[in-house]
């Protein structure tokens, strides 16, 4: 199942209702992990940032607020990188290093 969603800045509201937080995980990957990778490349200019995730699943609402700072900009390559590299979007993998490297750099 395709989900349904919107993003709206660092906010990844989620439309679609999942019955288990395991379907719900393999099917909002996507979103929250494009997200995230767009958090990081503020860090560059700031200390940190925070990724909300609004969705319901098993018949609770719920939001979770995640923090990230360069301190934690390793996520990148041992959490975002390798499931792109999965789905083969090499780009997208590109970018992936591309902003860890800056970040490890500063």
């Amino acid at each position: 199942m395709d989900p349904k969603y919107t993003i709206s800045g660092h906010t990844v509201k989620i439309e679609t209702v999942y019955d288990d937080y395991e379907t719900f995980m393999n099917a909002t990957r996507d979103p929250i992990y494009h997200t995230i990778l767009n958090a990081f490349k503020e860090l560059k200019e700031r200390d940190s940032v925070m990724v909300n995730v609004q969705a319901h699943v098993e018949e609770v609402d719920f939001e979770s607020n995640l923090e990230f700072t360069k301190e934690n900009a390793n996520i990148l390559i041992e959490v975002i990188n390798p499931y792109f590299e999965k789905k083969e979007e090499y780009e997208t993998c590109a970018v992936v290093m591309k902003v860890y490297s800056e970040l490890v750099s500063q």
